[in-house]
């Protein structure tokens, strides 16, 4: 409270003391004609007034001074307060109701908003004529898509995570952006002269080890990789610097991607101390400069969220083993150079397409709204899935298995163990 704030209260009857109206005829009347200014009271003659609890009626404001000035006492009875009080809790109640009236006119909005989109969409679809959609049918009668059978995953409008509003728009950039900033396909081939593709699938088996070891989220792991694939495609690099390029890119990818990064130590020592940390911190200038700091890029983890969802979305309660063994189907990719050439979101969905049907056999994979959502129709996905299903099933007989020893782990379901007894390969035959 300010110092002088006490001299703001004092009585009324005080103002009547030191503060007299002076009228013309009084002033004639005891000096006799003589003129004087008007005088004013100083500062501590000033009267000290309540704290206003209420200003907004100008009129009773007005009244209240003008009492105060003719001396006048202001009291204000137990009803009127009543009814202030009342008339308050009354306009709260009408704020409150409309506040709720907002939200619910949000939401509707919201929901609107999904229908036009999910309509929009549809209508897309089937714009094509009804004799191309004739041709899509098997030669048993069924038909392969029905456009009208796709779910509406952002129905959500409650849960702000899930940025239903936006989230359709998110997407349409993410798929724009996984084309640019891309890693070269056959980068061994072009750029690199001292390294080749087992020497990369040794340092990134190693690198998943690393991440589970220090718990690192998933993101971290496919920034890693990307960031590491980005630089190979622009500079040649030693054998004994590759270890190198690894830790310093997984620096790079904890810093941007975890709450808590390891240490630089930590990377170091991992490394057993091979290389040091100025050393460490002179690649991490390196790789900066060669990705131009684009570190927020999409990743084959960031569409099999979105994926997933859409694939949870046929059933009644989500199945956590298809998440699994999605995320365990895309993570054996990563290893693989040849993979490269197949674009994130293209992997993801050919992961999805594989973990149904490893899980269920009774039931085509895919599905209208898997199309939707992943943009791909199965004949799309064929060359992905095949190599991924020989991934699963180890066709190379490769024996760096830190992914397979991840998954096989009771808190993932241990789903490295899961194969389909059916060949996927029937799901293309023509």
């Amino acid at each position: 409270m300010h110092p002088t704030s006490n001299k703001e209260n004092v009585s009324t009857s005080d103002v009547q003391e030191n503060f007299v109206r002076v009228t013309r005829s009084r002033a004639k009347k005891t000096l006799a004609g003589v003129s004087i200014p008007p005088t004013k009271p100083s500062f501590k003659q000033q009267k000290r007034r309540a704290v206003l609890k209420d200003v907004s009626n100008n009129t009773s404001a007005d009244n209240i001074y003008s009492e105060l000035l003719g001396g006048g006492n202001v009291k204000i009875s137990r009803k009127c307060l009543k009814e202030t009080k009342k008339s308050a809790k009354e306009g709260a109640n009408v704020a409150m109701e409309v506040l709720v009236d907002l939200h619910k006119e949000k939401s509707k909005l919201a929901e609107d908003l999904s229908k036009i989109r999910m309509a929009e969409s549809q209508d897309a679809s089937l714009s094509i004529s009804k004799d191309e959609e004739i041709t899509e049918q098997q030669e048993d009668g069924s038909c392969v898509m029905d456009v009208l059978q796709v779910v509406d995953i952002d129905s959500n409008v409650e849960d702000p995570q899930c940025c239903s509003l936006y989230a359709a728009d998110i997407y349409d950039n993410i798929h724009v952006a996984e084309l640019q900033q891309r890693p070269l396909a056959n980068y061994m081939e072009l750029v690199q002269r001292d390294i080749d593709p087992d020497m990369r699938k040794i340092l990134i088996d190693w690198l998943v080890e690393v991440s589970e070891d220090y718990k690192l989220v998933p993101d971290t792991l496919y920034l890693t990789v990307n960031l590491i694939d980005r630089f190979l495609s622009n500079r040649s690099i030693e054998r004994h610097r590759l270890q190198l390029l690894g830790v310093s890119c997984m620096l790079i990818a904890s810093k941007y991607e975890e709450l808590c990064a390891p240490r630089v130590e930590e990377f170091c020592f991992i490394t057993a101390n091979t290389y040091t940390r100025p050393e460490v911190l002179s690649m991490e200038v390196q790789v900066l400069n060669i990705v131009h700091f684009k570190l927020s890029v999409p990743t084959t983890k960031t569409f099999l969220r979105r994926f997933i969802r859409a694939a949870q979305a046929s059933y009644k309660v989500p199945l956590i083993e298809l998440e699994l063994l999605a995320n365990y189907l895309a993570e054996l990719t990563l290893v693989q150079y040849t993979f490269l050439r197949f674009m994130p979101s293209l992997i993801a969905a050919a992961a999805v397409f594989l973990a149904r049907w490893t899980l269920d056999q009774s039931d085509h994979p895919w599905n209208p709204t898997l199309q939707h959502y992943t943009r791909y129709e199965v004949a799309q996905l064929e060359s992905a899935v095949l190599a991924l299903e020989d991934l699963q099933l180890n066709t190379s007989g490769c024996t760096l298995a830190a992914t397979r020893e991840k998954y096989n782990q009771p808190k993932f379901k241990s789903v490295a163990k899961l194969t389909s007894p059916k060949r996927v390969t029937s799901l293309f035959s023509r």
